[in-house]
């Protein structure tokens, strides 16, 4: 029998830095790593994870590698991202389920995007991408509903699915400015008639007159969607012997301007001979009275209205045998006489909501028989009188002013000239679009930032509707 004596054992130094080599892998009964000591001097690391052992690998420089299906169980605390290098492998969003992102916050911890049950409240500013219209119609042109910010219209657009529309913020109402005057009277027939007066002139743009010596309309409010009545009233028609009719009502919503008045001819103490009145509300001017004769009463001028001056009375004597000038919407119309300014129609208003000053309203000169002043009419196309044994009166010359025509010269069955008709002009901002009902002509022109639309004839009941 053989005997092993051992006097000492020494136990093995460990060194200061282990190598790589010197590492420790604890394996289970099959072989498979379950800790790994890599040699640093940080000491031990153990992996806790809830699958197979054979996930567990490592790599040539013997970092611990995790292979096959992870589940969130298999970690317990958090991973700090300053342990995470290099490039994240792709990630298939099928294998995403269950993530719940209600609010997207900002560092500061403020909620910038709020999901809701049926959108997303945004809170600051969105921003839209910018693009030229090349880049817009080479990028997202067959996009419908796409959306982008064109730097070349710097304007926002959205495509239709064939075409790019601007998008425009509009107000449901806006205010808007007007100027509408009624149809002019016509002038006085058979002997001597006076002149027709003109159509009230209403406005309420840049602070300019309205007629009668009115001050201009105050603001005027509309809505879009709205319907809001418009009518253009048609110059009055002279009559063979007779008076001349007065001039139709313009109307816009509830702003009205009255047709002039029709001249009045050579006296027959009826009431005839008296130029026909345009009195309140809205009232338009006056038709100047027929001429009277010395043996007979003077013919009268038509009262004026608010927006309009009243006519000139008839001549008092025989021998002038003129008929009073018709009120236009600056002036009265001019008593009948035998020289200087005796008859001439009273003057027109100028305005400028076109763009450009423009003429409105003047009355009609009174016709004269023989011997009387060659009167004329007070501008904007009015009629100027009749001169003369056989002259009729003139009509007033210039569309959808509403001038008065002038009053007939002499014959028994004397015409006097037939007044224009009135208009309706609107103004406002291009932003929005008028439709006019199938009855109204109209023409619309640019003024800076604005749309003037110029309505110059209706038939029955129209309207004007901004959207």
């Amino acid at each position: 029998m053989s005997t092993l004596r051992i006097n000492n054992i020494e136990a093995k130094s460990v060194p200061a830095s282990p190598t790589l080599d010197e590492k420790v892998k604890i394996t289970n009964s099959t072989g498979d790593v379950l800790v790994h000591v890599d040699g640093k001097t940080s000491g031990i690391t153990t992996i806790g994870i809830n699958t197979t052992a054979s996930n567990i690998t490592f790599d040539a420089n013997s970092n611990v590698k995790l292979t096959g299906i992870v589940t969130a169980s298999s970690f317990d605390g958090s991973i700090a991202a300053s342990n995470l290098t290099g490039a994240l492998p792709a990630i298939d969003g099928s294998n995403l389920t269950g993530i719940d992102a209600t609010s997207i916050k900002h560092t500061n911890g403020d909620v910038k995007a709020q999901a809701t049950a049926t959108g997303v409240n945004i809170t600051g500013n969105l921003g839209v991408g910018n693009t030229t219209t090349v880049g817009r119609d080479a990028g997202v042109s067959t996009a419908t509903g796409a959306i982008v910010y064109n730097t070349n219209t710097n304007a926002l657009q959205v495509y239709n699915g064939s075409l790019w529309m601007t998008l425009t913020a509009k107000a449901g109402s806006f205010n808007i400015n007007y100027l509408v005057v009624g149809g002019g009277g016509a002038g006085g027939g058979n002997y001597r008639g006076g002149g027709g007066g003109a159509g009230a002139l209403r406005t309420n743009w840049n602070n300019e007159s309205q007629g009668g010596g009115t001050s201009s309309g105050s603001p005027k409010t509309v809505n879009i969607g709205v319907a809001y009545a418009i009518g253009v009233g048609t110059g009055g028609t002279g009559q063979g012997g007779n008076y001349g009719w007065s001039g139709a009502t313009s109307t816009f919503d509830d702003i009205t301007a009255k047709g002039g008045g029709g001249g009045g001819r050579y006296n027959t103490t009826s009431g005839a001979e008296d130029g026909r009145s345009s009195v309140d509300p809205g009232g338009g001017s006056g038709g100047g009275g027929g001429g009277g004769q010395a043996s007979s009463s003077t013919g009268l001028g038509g009262s004026g209205g608010t927006y309009g001056y009243g006519g000139g009375n008839g001549s008092p004597t025989g021998s002038n045998q003129c008929g009073g000038g018709g009120g236009g919407a600056g002036a009265v119309g001019v008593l009948g006489g035998g020289g200087g300014t005796s008859g001439d129609g009273g003057a027109k208003l100028s305005n400028t909501i076109t763009g450009s000053s423009r003429d409105y309203a003047g009355g009609g000169g009174g016709g004269n028989y023989e011997g009387g002043n060659a009167t004329i009419g007070g501008g904007a196309g009015a009629g100027n009188g009749g001169r003369g044994t056989s002259a009729a009166g003139p009509n007033a010359s210039i569309a959808n002013r509403g001038s008065g025509g002038g009053g007939a010269g002499g014959a028994g069955g004397g015409v006097g000239g037939t007044g224009s008709d009135g208009v309706i002009i609107l103004r406002y901002p291009s932003t929005y679009t008028a439709t006019l009902s199938g009855g109204a002509a109209s023409s619309s022109a640019s003024a800076g930032t604005d749309t003037v639309l110029t309505i110059t004839s209706t038939t029955g009941s129209e309207t004007v509707t901004f959207s």
